[in-house]
């Protein structure tokens, strides 16, 4: 990760607090999430988003009743966690390198998230490191949730937009595409298979998102609304995954190490 790189962009106009609910389109990401989240997750523990970004999932959980920590790699987030949290929902709010998270010892956690940082890491070696470094946080039983960008999503919406022959086809080969890492298809499967997880589910949580942005966004609640089952009912299914934007990987750590 360019740690300039990426400061440069999150502390720009985007604005990851509220990508995930400023639209419809977007918001089927965060639906999906919270959707695999009940539907995997045990109803109660102790959490480490250690990407926590604006805090949207680690507020949503801690105000379910689970023991939240949070973090980022970047200061602009963690200084809104620090806002938003003056009540005291989060246990802790830190600003973390997942790549070394020292400060906690190891086996400390139910429930471990990693939302954000595979989606920069650009190295194999640093991918697999950010891997073992969360699941040395995870108690024995616990589950591990990593989020990741697809590889052929990306090639799509750069083909969508009308984006140079060369430029889409470096990202298909390479999966670089700026400041973001997209993996082929199985790739996050092949990561998760080094570690002693057994894969709970692999899911594709926003679809075909952006090629229909404009058609999810004037959708009405009903059309939405149904759209919306489809892909909760879908999103699970291998064809659905690979051209998700993000997908979400979840599992269940069998041992110690």
């Amino acid at each position: 990760m360019n740690y300039d790189e990426l400061t440069a962009y999150y502390e720009s106009s985007h604005d990851e607090k509220s990508r995930l609910i400023n639209d419809k389109m977007h918001s089927l990401e965060y639906i999906t999430t919270m959707y695999l989240f009940k539907k995997y997750l045990p109803g109660s523990g102790s959490v480490i988003d250690c990407c926590a970004g604006g805090g949207i999932y680690s507020f949503t959980l801690a105000k379910q009743g689970y023991e939240v920590t949070a973090g980022d790699l970047m200061k602009k987030h963690v200084d809104i966690l620090h806002s938003d949290n003056k009540n005291g929902l989060l246990k802790a709010v830190y600003q973390i390198d997942v790549l070394d998270m020292s400060r906690f010892e190891s086996e400390s956690f139910d429930i471990v998230l990693c939302m954000g940082a595979l989606y920069h890491i650009m190295k194999y070696d640093d991918r697999q490191k950010c891997v073992s470094e969360c699941l040395r946080l995870l108690k024995r039983g616990g589950c591990f949730v990593a989020a990741y960008v697809n590889r052929n999503a990306v090639y799509i919406n750069h083909f969508n937009q009308g984006s140079d022959i060369e430029k889409r086809r470096q990202t298909y080969q390479t999966g670089k595409n700026g400041i973001f890492y997209a993996m082929d298809f199985g790739e996050s499967d092949n990561l998760m298979n080094q570690f002693p997880l057994v894969k709970i589910t692999n899911a594709g949580v926003d679809g075909l998102i952006y090629p229909l942005k404009e058609r999810l966004n004037s959708a009405s609640k009903d059309d939405f609304d149904d759209y919306l089952q489809y892909h909760l009912a879908s999103c699970e299914q291998p064809s659905i995954i690979g051209h998700s934007m993000h997908g979400l990987y979840i599992g269940r750590k069998t041992d110690g190490r």
